[in-house]
């Protein structure tokens, strides 16, 4: 995992220097995946999989056809998991970037930079095995918001962007009492 937490970041690092103002450096990074959590796709993958089961199995009544509840299921499934975009989030001195990435993480385009102060993060508090969710607010959201959910081996480095971010003075809720203890004290280190 960190040969591809690696590969990934030298991939992404020109891509992020090109937006980068003169004199600004990366302090943190992490890649996630945009979209709705984890929570609702483990909920909605099996409802949509048990419609396809009995549409299959001729348990509706037929109107509409159990064909087309089958086929609505598996489009809905499709355009779930179409909603889900790898981007990598990058925290330097002075702004937060967001950078579209491919599925083989090659990147593709500038999702939004923010100046660090006009950043709202909040930490999901859910407990989940395997992944993180964070909410981002600020510019560069369509809708207002952006939910940001990180998986496996990069949930440090996801700790490390809201250290970092906490640290550079933008706005992060949710965080655990250390990692804020450690914020403060990076913080207040960097004033000095």
């Amino acid at each position: 995992m960190a040969n591809r937490r690696s590969t990934v970041k030298r991939k992404v690092g020109p891509a992020l220097y090109q937006v980068m103002e003169p004199g600004d450096q990366i302090v943190a990074g992490t890649l996630a995946m945009s979209g709705i959590g984890p929570w609702l796709e483990m909920l909605f993958i099996p409802l949509a999989l048990l419609v396809v089961a009995l549409g299959v199995a001729g348990f509706t009544d037929g109107t509409p056809p159990a064909p087309i509840w089958s086929g609505m299921a598996a489009l809905l499934t499709l355009v779930r998991l179409a909603t889900r975009k790898p981007v990598f989030v990058a925290v330097t001195q002075r702004q937060l970037i967001c950078y579209r990435m491919s599925w083989n993480y090659e990147p593709v385009r500038l999702s939004f930079r923010a100046p660090l102060p006009t950043v709202r993060v909040t930490s999901s508090r859910r407990p989940a095995p395997r992944w993180r969710s964070v909410r981002y607010e600020g510019p560069g959201t369509e809708k207002g918001s952006l939910q940001l959910n990180v998986f496996g081996g990069w949930r440090q480095d996801l700790d490390e962007v809201l250290v970092a971010l906490q640290a550079a003075g933008a706005r992060v809720t949710g965080l655990p009492p250390a990692q804020l203890a450690q914020a403060t004290w990076a913080r207040n280190a960097r004033e000095q």
